[in-house]
């Protein structure tokens, strides 16, 4: 038995490259999971290929499609003849896209079997890159539990002298072109079953408004942590920092009378229109009641007539 053990992989060289990873290739990978763990299956790994286009040093990452095992559990191997046609499929229709490496879900790298995984994409791409993603939520995290590793060549005393492959991290950030921002806003907005899309619109509205408030106060606590660091001696003062602080500080209006003058009167026109609605709903609710007593009066007021004629 070859030994799997987990590991951590270092920050390394790499190969240099830019990766831009794109909100369509977390999404699918994120469904991918979520249908495999619903899955009677047990111990199902979910691997699949990433699509992407390479420009320069920069690869941007745009697309996914899952990978077909052969074998059960640990000892199962990436279909190549599946890889292959699914490869050929996408390019034809996407004549852009290449693959450009690979994912899988789990907590940590396991080096055997994801090098012996990551030696089958090489055969389709010289320099693939490797995306893992954390399956378990963190509570409290504010990251994206992903990762992405490259390989290259190290010498150790396991591979008896010779250089052997080995992971090492790769930075990447997140990118979005405008028509993948507006379908995953309106992916955010979809009605759930038994709501209102009124009541569901204004329901997403207030929660980004409350997340966006907490977000912009957790970033001025962090700025004002900070800045109190510097002045205490506690860590280096960075000038180009407190510039751009300052900056940003001066954007804010200034609490003149003016500016609290205007705030009131925006405040008390619409307290009016406020008013102004209930007093027109109460005005209705009173019209309404006058016309249900009149039709009433005039009701009672012809029976006793008729009555009076005999």
């Amino acid at each position: 038995m070859e030994d799997d053990r987990k590991s951590v992989p270092a920050q390394g060289e790499g190969s240099g490259l830019e990766f831009k990873l794109h909100p369509l290739v977390i999404i699918n990978i994120s469904d991918h999971f979520t249908r495999c763990s619903l899955n009677v299956k047990e111990n199902g790994r979910v691997l699949g290929c990433l699509l992407g286009e390479q420009t320069g040093r920069i690869v941007h990452i745009t697309n996914t499609f899952e990978m077909r095992l052969e074998g059960e559990n640990e000892e199962a191997k990436v279909d190549r003849n599946f890889l292959s046609a699914k490869k050929e499929q996408y390019k034809t229709v996407f004549p852009d896209l290449e693959v450009v490496g690979w994912y899988r879900t789990g907590g940590e790298v396991r080096e055997v079997e994801d090098l012996r995984t990551h030696a089958v994409i090489g055969e389709v791409n010289e320099s693939p890159v490797f995306l893992l993603m954390d399956s378990k939520i963190k509570e409290g995290s504010r990251d994206l539990p992903i990762s992405l590793y490259e390989t290259e060549l190290r010498v150790s005393s396991a591979s008896g002298g010779a250089p052997s492959p080995h992971f090492v991290g790769a930075k990447y950030t997140v990118d979005s072109l405008e028509a993948e921002r507006i379908a995953v806003d309106q992916v955010a907005r979809i009605v759930p079953s038994g709501k209102t899309s009124t009541t569901d619109q204004l329901t997403s509205h207030m929660t980004g408004m409350q997340n966006a408030v907490k977000m912009l106060r957790d970033r001025i606590a962090v700025i004002l942590e900070t800045v109190k660091a510097m002045r205490d001696g506690k860590i280096p003062t960075d000038h180009g920092l407190l510039r751009e602080v300052s900056s940003l500080a001066r954007r804010l209006p200034v609490g003149t009378s003016k500016v609290d003058h205007e705030l009131g009167a925006d405040y008390d026109d619409t307290l009016m229109m406020a008013h102004l609605s209930v007093m027109t709903k109460g005005n209705a609710k009173m019209h309404e009641v006058i016309n249900k007593m009149n039709a009433t009066y005039d009701s009672r007021v012809a029976s006793h007539h008729r009555r009076g004629l005999f």
